[in-house]
């Protein structure tokens, strides 16, 4: 390749660059949509399992709010697997009435289970059991939840399940059998802790699918702490990708009866496009 056709070639990976961050720019702007109530709680939306950079995810948890204002997020955890990093940057994020609170937390990653810790001020080792892993979290004020918990996972047997605050019963597995155990591992938790919260999660990584599974929780008041707590009182509804509904039947009613749910995300397709446009730029500006 001699010299103009590669000093086109960056012209051209530099205008993708900026074409995909002026077309992302301009299509995401939205207007944070407050929760709704109902009777005596706030109806948070929450995505609990979120990775994000640095990291093992590919967005700052500021960028990460930006994108949960999109989704019709009120509440989302940083989650990176066995490390605190990212989630460190949380305290960084003031927690503002008009946009979605951010949690700092881990995805504790053990090869015989993953629990996801929301809440959290440092990082949990990941080499304890299922139990001593919760007390850990517990002892920090934060919440553990059963992370896409299948029968693969041997610590999540009755004593593991009996220690955890909620399991992910709605996730966006693509195979079939595993979202069958998840939810029969969501009815032994009920079994063994009728408070267990139903979860719904994203547990996104690189995509625009924040939310895709989400929790409405049912907090007394729209903090932190207020989710929190009604994660540990179980006050909490799972919706996963295909419209159903998990949870405590009174409350899946309270859900159903609201007018509030899903994306606002006004233009999805141009913004995926510019994702797209924008990362073959870096691509070809690195390779040249």
């Amino acid at each position: 390749m001699d010299v103009s056709a590669a000093r086109l070639l960056r012209v051209l990976a530099i205008g993708a660059i900026a074409i995909g961050i002026a077309v992302g720019t301009a299509t995401g702007r939205v207007t944070y949509r407050p929760p709704e109530r109902s009777g005596d709680y706030f109806v948070l939306e929450g995505d609990f399992h979120v990775h994000a950079a640095p990291g093992d995810g590919s967005l700052t948890p500021s960028a990460l709010r930006e994108e949960a204002v999109r989704q019709g997020l009120d509440v989302i955890a940083v989650t990176n697997h066995n490390q605190f990093l990212a989630a460190s940057l949380v305290s960084n994020i003031a927690d503002e009435a008009n946009q979605p609170l951010v949690l700092p937390g881990e995805e504790v990653t053990n090869p015989n289970y993953h629990l996801i810790a929301v809440g959290l001020h440092h990082v949990v080792r990941a080499d304890l059991s299922v139990v001593d892993a919760a007390a850990a979290i517990h002892a920090q004020g934060g919440v553990a939840i059963a992370a896409h918990p299948g029968r693969a996972f041997s610590g999540y047997d009755d004593a593991g399940l009996a220690a955890v605050d909620g399991t992910e019963v709605a996730h966006p597995e693509r195979v079939e059998k595993f979202r069958q155990q998840y939810i029969e591992t969501f009815e032994r938790a009920r079994r063994l802790n009728p408070h267990a919260a139903a979860i719904g999660s994203s547990d996104v990584h690189n995509s625009l699918d924040l939310g895709r599974c989400r929790t409405f929780v049912f907090a007394r008041e729209r903090s932190r702490a207020g989710v929190l707590e009604a994660i540990r009182a179980g006050r909490t509804v799972a919706a996963d990708d295909r419209g159903r509904l998990f949870g405590d039947a009174s409350l899946v009613e309270q859900v159903r009866a609201l007018r509030r749910s899903g994306p606002v995300d006004p233009s999805p397709e141009w913004r995926r496009a510019s994702v797209i446009v924008t990362y073959l730029g870096l691509v070809g500006l690195l390779m040249l």
